[in-house]
């Protein structure tokens, strides 16, 4: 952990190929038994603080729910909002657009804070102020995810954050050199579908390279899955 950012890992669940977003393994329950690893997963970690990205929040969590505007005639200033200072466990989403419909101000028992820019309406922040869900600007118009991540840490106290997708948002993160370690679940399950996302997306226009890794272990889990823990080198 330096610079003031927090220590970042990302954790993901993919089939041999390389893909991720399990609902499109069928109903087999052996498929379903082995999804359910990825929270077994998670919750070994003992970590206090996971970040996704909006699209991921909108179909795992909110479920596609509109946002939500209160009206008023107060200016509501471009500051940093802490929701609950009591609170010692975050779900955390990068909703730059503020296109989330929250209702609650908890998520799984963890306290919500969402990462936006100055360009959300005072009325969708005036919604957030009136349930307490914490969140941060990080830029005007485009999320600058290393002011994201040092304001995460200096605000709230985080120092090491679960990455957990999707694709696009993991990518996001390599880009910007701020995944420490990667740990992938290894399922048992070919994919096969050619639109299927993978654990990593990055514009082509935007990457040259490729990232390496160097394994930090591998271990044999039940039912032939396989977890290897990786860092992350940067050039």
């Amino acid at each position: 952990m330096n610079n003031g950012l927090p220590y970042v890992i990302c954790l993901m669940m993919t089939s041999v190929d390389g893909k991720i977003l399990g609902q499109t393994w069928g109903e087999n329950p052996q498929v379903k038994k082995l999804i359910n690893k990825y929270e077994e997963a998670h919750e070994t970690f003992g970590i206090n603080a996971w970040i996704c990205g909006r699209t991921t929040f909108e179909r795992d969590f909110t479920k596609g729910a509109a946002p939500i505007f209160k009206e008023g005639t107060d200016v509501i200033s471009r500051e940093d909002f802490i929701g609950d200072n009591e609170a010692s466990s975050f779900a955390i989403a990068v909703d730059g657009k503020g296109k989330l419909g929250w209702e609650s101000n908890n998520l799984l028992s963890d306290h919500v804070i969402t990462i936006l820019t100055e360009s959300v309406s005072d009325q969708y922040l005036r919604h957030l102020r009136s349930i307490n869900v914490s969140y941060i600007f990080a830029g005007k118009s485009e999320i600058d995810l290393k002011k994201a991540m040092i304001q995460l840490r200096s605000l709230f106290g985080i120092e090491t954050l679960l990455l957990e997708g999707g694709g696009r948002m993991n990518g996001s993160f390599i880009q910007e050199k701020l995944v420490n370690e990667f740990h992938q679940l290894l399922l048992p399950i070919i994919d096969g579908k050619d639109k299927t996302s993978t654990a990593f997306e990055i514009d082509n226009s935007k990457v040259d390279h490729a990232t390496l890794l160097s394994l930090k272990a591998v271990s044999r889990l039940d039912d032939d899955v396989v977890l290897m823990k990786y860092f992350v080198q940067y050039n």
